[in-house]
């Protein structure tokens, strides 16, 4: 019998009776399974074991997508507003294996990718958390599952259109006479306001212009692992026009994709001088809006050299005038160490083990509330 068809069946009993179905099977949703899942079972025990497991996934799956969905949000925001209100997603189980089933097959065969998933059901959409989930399990896998589930099919969804019209609406004002070639080439940020998502170490900027006026943006960031290793080395392509968006404020508007989401931004030049330029920027994605800001310079290490200790308090001046506080603008590492990863390596994924609590865990991704919040949840303790 195929996954979809258990699922199928799962979702005519009582989540309750899924629920006892596992214990039936004889685990213990506590127990821990020291073999990844990937890993080939050879003694009748362990193939029960595996068998176990794969039914636990299903169990799960069906747990969370057999909710009904329970009152409505009243929310403009994305999913991590969403979800502090206590939202319930929509979900199509058939989703997830007719228009996601590649994707899916190799994100839960794959234990990193697998807890990648209960890592940020966890954080129960929280940016911040789920950046160091990122850190923690990120990969090509766990973006395109997120990408082909979240966006290009909504396998799981909030059901409330998001509305960011107001977001925009308050923006800093933007310095005069701006043109896109003020940034072509290569630049380094060397502050970031927004330590959510400016702060990354080793953030290079490759500005070329585009035939219709605009530029594109290509951008490399590091994410540091919290157990060690290599980082995990980040690079994606933004597509800038030289527009000033649906408000009328902006310098330029922006588009891109990370961590398998789309992301639309517009960017205000508020500042420039010789040898940086000072960008705000608000932006938003399905997870929900955000906002920052970045200096970028032509110098690495240009914070600390003779020439930027000169032109620190006219950059202040210049962050200032926009509304934001200088005080919050943090250092970036540009160090750049030679050591990167593009995401979770053949070792990493051996090396991660899967527990019966995962398995339940990842109802939380399908049904945000399900289970009770964990409010001391470390991705870095995983």
């Amino acid at each position: 019998m195929d996954l979809r068809r258990l699922l199928a069946l799962l979702c005519l009993a009582p989540c309750a009776a899924v629920r006892s179905a596992a214990v039936r099977a004889g685990v213990h949703p506590a127990a821990r399974l020291d073999t990844p899942l990937a890993a080939p079972r050879v003694s009748p025990r362990m193939r029960l074991r595996d068998d176990a497991l794969r039914f636990g996934v299903s169990a799960a799956l069906a747990a969370a997508l057999c909710l009904s969905p329970v009152g409505a949000v009243d929310s403009s925001e994305g999913f991590e507003q969403f979800a502090a209100q206590g939202g319930v997603m929509k979900a199509n189980p058939s989703c997830f294996f007719e228009q996601c089933g590649q994707q899916s097959k190799a994100c839960f065969s794959n234990p990193a990718c697998l807890k990648g998933i209960t890592c940020l059901g966890n954080c129960r959409g929280e940016q911040l958390c789920a950046t160091q989930c990122f850190a923690r399990f990120g990969s090509e896998k766990l973006d395109a599952w997120l990408g082909c589930t979240l966006e290009d099919n909504e396998c799981v969804s909030t059901g409330v259109k998001q509305d960011t019209s107001a977001f925009y609406a308050d923006a800093p004002p933007v310095a005069p006479n701006f043109k896109p070639e003020d940034l072509e080439g290569k630049w380094f940020k060397v502050l970031g306001y927004n330590p959510k998502y400016d702060t990354y170490p080793c953030q290079t900027n490759t500005f070329s212009k585009t035939k219709s006026g605009g530029l594109t943006n290509d951008l490399v960031f590091s994410v540091p692992n919290p157990k060690g290793g290599p980082a995990w080395q980040n690079k994606f392509v933004e597509q800038m026009d030289f527009d000033k968006g649906p408000q009328g404020k902006a310098s330029m508007t922006v588009e891109g994709k990370m961590f398998g989401l789309t992301f639309h931004e517009q960017w205000y030049s508020i500042g420039k001088g010789e040898g940086y330029h000072i960008v705000a920027y608000k932006g938003d994605t399905q997870q929900g809006p955000y906002e920052g800001a970045f200096v970028f310079a032509r110098d690495r290490d240009f914070v600390t050299s003779p020439n930027g200790v000169k032109l620190m308090s006219e950059m202040n001046a210049q962050i200032a005038r926009a509304g934001l506080d200088p005080k919050l603008m943090l250092p970036i590492d540009n160090s750049c160490p030679e050591s990167v990863t593009a995401g979770a390596s053949a070792t990493d994924d051996i090396k991660e083990k899967l527990e019966w609590k995962d398995v339940f865990e990842l109802t939380e991704w399908f049904r945000p509330g399900t289970l009770k919040k964990d409010a001391n949840f470390d991705p870095n303790k995983m």
